[in-house]
């Protein structure tokens, strides 16, 4: 009788365990993708960055978006990869995006991608994917919008991850010729230059 009650405390602790884990597992965040800050203000004729953020991520192997702008207001300049991809050392391969005709006031950046090379996993967590280099052509004090669309997350297995938007894809950008120089970290590659000593 006292093996019965041995054996049988030890399956319900074994279950209340697997249930400890299913019900942890379930609690897990949903994945997010958009700009970290959702808004910037900026002054007229300078060159800025938006970063494309996501956190959350498990498994995380390549990305793509289109990103929508207002050339009245902002000049595309650049599509500079974030770290996240590459956060373990992986290498990587970008698509930078093609510049278009959106509609009748919008251009688009267009198929701008990343896939991790050089590993079989993907990474998990918080980090930044994308910079978007804009220069402020034209002053906008109620601000522009930058619109991140078509967005997708791939894991190892070319799955979709679902996530959900930050700020429904929107990037704010407000442009004024009396606003303070927003001043940012520089970001990209680091390049070393030899010294030549004559």
């Amino acid at each position: 009788m006292k093996k019965l009650m041995i054996l049988l405390s030890a399956l319900i602790a074994i279950l209340a365990f697997y249930g400890f884990l299913n019900n942890h597992s379930a609690q897990a965040q949903t994945p997010t993708f958009g700009c970290k800050p959702i808004s910037l203000t900026v002054r007229t004729g300078q060159i800025f960055y938006l970063t494309v953020a996501v956190t959350d991520t498990l498994d995380l192997y390549a990305w793509q978006f289109d990103t929508q702008y207002h050339p009245e207001t902002l000049e595309w300049v650049a599509l500079i990869p974030g770290n996240h991809l590459r956060s373990d050392g992986a290498r990587h391969y970008l698509m930078p995006p093609k510049v278009v005709v959106s509609g009748s006031t919008t251009k688009e950046a267009t198929n701008a991608a990343a896939t991790r090379l050089s590993k079989d996993t993907g990474v998990d967590g918080n980090g930044v994917i994308a910079y978007l280099y804009f220069r402020a052509i034209k002053p906008k004090t109620t601000g522009t919008t930058v619109t991140l669309n078509d967005s997708m997350l791939v894991d190892r297995n070319a799955l979709v991850i679902s996530k959900s938007l930050v700020n429904s894809g929107n990037c704010k950008v407000i442009i004024s010729d009396s606003a303070p120089v927003l001043v940012q970290p520089p970001v990209g590659e680091l390049i070393f230059m030899p010294t030549i000593i004559r």
